[in-house]
């Protein structure tokens, strides 16, 4: 059975970046434009969860609603819908994993007195792949300099160590479900090898 692969370098997942996509812009109906990053996560083959967050002016806006298109990792279109919060500068995460964003887009919003603002960007948490499949191994390119936690949405599927010597090659071939996901402590520089994302059956919000 052929496996694809992920190469991860670095800390995995890096920070939340609160506006890879829109920095803060007034709040409109309508396109937000351009998506920053061309709409890509900070690690390329990897998914995210969107974010907005919300900063009152004088007197708070109608926030109404906000669209989120983009691609999930198996590259079907999905969609998901976010409500600004009632709570000034309070961050909102979606639950869907992007790949990419495509297209943001606001309705029902009304002013009050002054503009609200709004900015959109990416959650801390990472995948590598959703759905169902095979974890078949990870390759060590350099030493590992911190853990390497591997799980899916059951749990804990391996902790690594700190120090694993470069070429050393973990292989599990265990399934994995929901989704997988690698988070490693400190800078390093590794291959997952497994199968990959499934289409899923959520096409709308």
């Amino acid at each position: 059975m052929g496996y694809g692969r992920t190469t991860l370098n670095g800390i995995q997942p890096a920070v939340a970046d609160v506006d890879r996509f829109i920095t803060t812009v007034d709040m409109a109906n309508g396109d937000y434009a351009p998506i920053g990053n061309a709409g890509a996560m900070p690690e390329a083959n990897t998914a995210r969860h969107v974010t907005l967050t919300r900063t009152f002016a004088a007197g708070a806006d109608t926030p109404g609603t906000v669209l989120i298109y983009g691609l999930n990792l198996a590259g079907q279109v999905i969609t998901e819908t976010l409500t600004p919060s009632a709570v000034d500068a309070t961050l909102v995460e979606g639950t869907k994993w992007f790949s990419k964003v495509i297209n943001i887009t606001s309705a029902g919003w009304a002013i009050a007195a002054n503009n609200d603002t709004i900015t959109f960007g990416c959650g801390a948490d990472a995948i590598i792949a959703e759905g169902s499949g095979t974890l078949h191994g990870i390759q060590i390119n350099t030493t590992a300099n911190g853990t390497i936690t591997v799980s899916d949405a059951g749990g804990t599927i391996a902790v690594l160590p700190v120090n694993v010597a470069v070429g050393t090659f973990y292989q599990w071939d265990v399934n994995w479900s929901g989704w997988l996901r690698v988070v490693m402590a400190a800078a390093s520089n590794i291959t997952v090898m497994h199968s990959g994302s499934n289409a899923l059956t959520y096409k709308t919000s």
